[in-house]
């Protein structure tokens, strides 16, 4: 083609014609410019095709983390329940006076367990590092940007680290009035003095703290699976519509 071109040419200059030659060259001129268009338009397609296809797996990483997590907190909130069951029977006991029983040693073993939330981030973090806007759908990008800096983070900030505030007072109580029954599990314990515990006002405050705590925390993580649950639904609808 080029070839074809500069033959053109050299015959125009040749034969002096000099009208003919500018429009062959403003032609020419065209034809160049519009070889670069194309070849933008091209670039640009690819670069888009590319950073569309770098979002598309990132919301499909997204949404893998969501599910982790989700899963995790089903295990936290199920736990959890179990715990409240456990403590609440410990407070029957108590309200009823009954007599110790050896079906309390599983209760007052988890008394100072709880499930910590474990979060998934990993493509978050890496979204944070490529930027948000990557995620053209507005919505959509701001629903992924609150369920980790803020519904998460609460969990973490309030919930998580409101237990380990409380821990710190139920700990040394625990120590001093309860042992480990290491020998024979170690989740299994046992009052030194149930009838002194029965009486022992601090005691019962403590544990009515701890079902309190536990019974929030069952609030915090219902509210969370929730909204996971639409996040992961709203990005899978993404992900088909692209």
């Amino acid at each position: 083609m080029i070839k074809l071109f500069r033959k053109i040419r050299y015959e125009l200059i040749e034969k002096n014609s000099t009208g003919k030659y500018l429009k062959y060259a403003i032609g020419e001129i065209i034809l160049v410019v519009i070889g670069i268009l194309i070849a933008l338009s091209i670039n640009n397609w690819n670069e888009n095709r590319k950073l569309q296809n770098e979002e598309l797996n990132l919301l499909a990483d997204i949404k893998t983390n969501l599910i982790s997590s989700y899963n995790n907190f089903k295990f936290n909130s199920e736990s959890n329940q179990i715990a409240i069951i456990q403590y609440e029977k410990i407070e029957y006991y108590i309200e009823n006076n009954l007599k110790y029983n050896v079906e309390l040693d599983s209760a007052f073993g988890v008394f100072t367990f709880w499930s910590t939330p474990f979060i998934t981030s990993s493509s978050y973090n890496t979204l944070q590092t490529k930027g948000i806007n990557l995620i053209k759908n507005k919505d959509l990008r701001q629903e992924i940007v609150n369920m980790f800096e803020v519904d998460l983070k609460s969990l973490i900030n309030d919930y998580e680290k409101s237990e380990w505030n409380l821990s710190q007072t139920v700990t040394p109580f625990f120590s001093k009035h309860i042992k480990r029954l290491h020998k024979k599990s170690l989740v299994l314990s046992r009052p030194n003095d149930f009838e002194y515990l029965k009486q022992n006002k601090e005691f019962t405050n403590l544990l009515s703290m701890v079902i309190r705590q536990r019974k929030r925390g069952q609030v915090f993580f219902e509210d969370v699976m929730v909204k996971i649950k639409k996040l992961i639904i709203n990005i899978e609808t993404e992900i088909n519509s692209r």
